[in-house]
């Protein structure tokens, strides 16, 4: 009898160390930060990389002297962008280092208006990251999904948006 009883025994432990091993060790994948990414490199007129304002590098449409990349200021870069010919719908702006989230807010702010001043009809901020591409980077401002011009338009993450319901989708165009 003692048998049987330790045979239950080891197998209820069995079973149960086999079930636990099962759930136990299935590591959720770690969720996404929930930074908006951009993804319209191809789309985008002009492309500056800005570290400070003594040094900034135009790369799309490229801006080479000797065969490097200009380093500029913010009066120069001015000046470039104002007797630029070609398209003015979107011009990106990558941030060259992880500023302070109210220093990134203000170099957009900065940037915007600077853009906007010189006829760019979407203005989006971008953090730095490996490679020369901007697809894929952090998006830290976007003045095509800003609320007005007046407020401040730093992307959060979607999570910080409340949920909708549909009662506030139909009512969302009514003034």
């Amino acid at each position: 009898m003692r048998t049987k009883q330790a045979r239950k025994l080891i197998w209820g432990l069995g079973l149960t160390l086999l079930g636990l091993r099962l759930l136990g060790c299935e590591t959720a994948q770690p969720v996404g930060s929930g930074e908006l990414r951009f993804n319209e490199d191809a789309a985008a007129d002009l492309i500056v990389r800005f570290s400070r304002w003594d040094s900034i590098y135009m790369v799309r449409p490229e801006l080479r002297s000797d065969g490097f990349l200009t380093i500029l200021n913010r009066d120069s870069i001015e000046h470039q962008l104002k007797t630029q010919s070609s398209g003015h719908n979107l011009a990106v702006v990558v941030l060259g280092f992880r500023f302070p989230t109210q220093a990134e807010a203000q170099f957009a702010s900065e940037w915007n208006k600077i853009l906007e001043g010189c006829g760019y009809r979407r203005v989006v901020i971008l953090r730095t990251g490996a490679g020369k591409s901007t697809d894929g980077l952090p998006i830290v401002c976007d003045s095509g999904i800003a609320p007005s011009h007046e407020e401040a338009w730093t992307v959060t993450a979607p999570a910080a948006f409340p949920p909708t319901t549909r009662a506030d989708v139909a009512h969302s165009s009514s003034p």
